[in-house]
């Protein structure tokens, strides 16, 4: 059975109502809309062409109970993505040239799946994640199925380390936001928070948002937003990241940068 195949646990009854009034899908209805899901993330990065974009970083930082947030560096890379891999090479920081000689600027937080990862970690093939139905919303105008999920320390993948100090296995949770008549995945996030003291981290989560670009002659659901943020024993971290200028990756492909903001 597919509910038992793919470790799936729904609670919403057939007669449920959404709370913003529209009436919640029946449980059948919810495993069929989950197994389009899963076949998206499974086809996901295959389906993607090879292609290059620009990576805008911006960090902020601010006290545990601040809400003020201090800008810190700016950073553009180029993305490449060739055959399913990404690369990432650092050609602005604060507007300026990198120079790998002279670093001055904060090493960002490390991120992980936006093209793809996030997406197979939680609905590929070796996922165990347990999902629950959260309701109808709307994202950019578009209605869109969201489900609860979270996945156990005993199923989790998810590894977050200090430097070589400590390294540990940690349970996550988060949201998905799909197409229910796709499956497609526009928004998907990530939490975790049940972290051992030794990482010196109270809590890291996720967003990214993916939204219809132009490659050539075709449109790909890709990466437009993420955000990540990172609470600390004393303060609190967040990286916002853009993904725009997207274009077919070729042998003779560049990116010309301007200003950013």
């Amino acid at each position: 059975m597919l509910t038992q195949r793919l470790g799936i646990l729904l609670f919403a009854a057939s007669f449920a109502v959404s709370a913003n009034g529209q009436p919640a899908p029946t449980s059948s209805e919810q495993d069929q809309l989950l197994e389009s899901m899963h076949r998206y993330a499974e086809q996901y990065v295959a389906n993607l062409p090879n292609f290059l974009c620009v990576q805008v970083t911006r960090q902020l930082e601010a006290g545990l109970k601040s809400e003020h947030w201090h800008k810190g560096d700016t950073l553009v890379y180029k993305l490449s993505f060739n055959r399913g891999s990404e690369r990432r090479s650092l050609d602005l920081v604060n507007g300026k040239p990198a120079d790998p000689t002279k670093r001055h600027w904060r090493t960002p937080l490390v991120t992980e799946g936006e093209f793809g990862l996030l997406l197979s970690r939680v609905l590929g093939p070796g996922g165990e994640a347990w999902f629950t139905w959260r309701g109808w919303e709307t994202l950019r105008g578009k209605r869109v199925a969201v489900f609860d999920y979270s996945v156990d320390k005993q199923h989790s993948t998810l590894s977050l380390s200090l430097s070589d100090l400590a390294k540990a296995i940690v349970p996550y949770r988060g949201s998905v936001f799909a197409d229910p008549a796709t499956g497609a995945v526009w928004r998907i996030t990530d939490d975790a928070s049940e972290i051992p003291l030794a990482l010196m981290t109270r809590e890291i989560s996720t967003t990214i948002d993916y939204d219809e670009m132009p490659i050539g002659d075709k449109t790909y659901l890709l990466p437009v937003e993420a955000l990540v943020s990172l609470l600390l024993q004393r303060t609190k971290v967040r990286n916002e990241i853009e993904f725009h200028d997207y274009r077919k990756f070729e042998a003779d492909s560049s990116i010309t940068f301007g200003t950013v903001q």
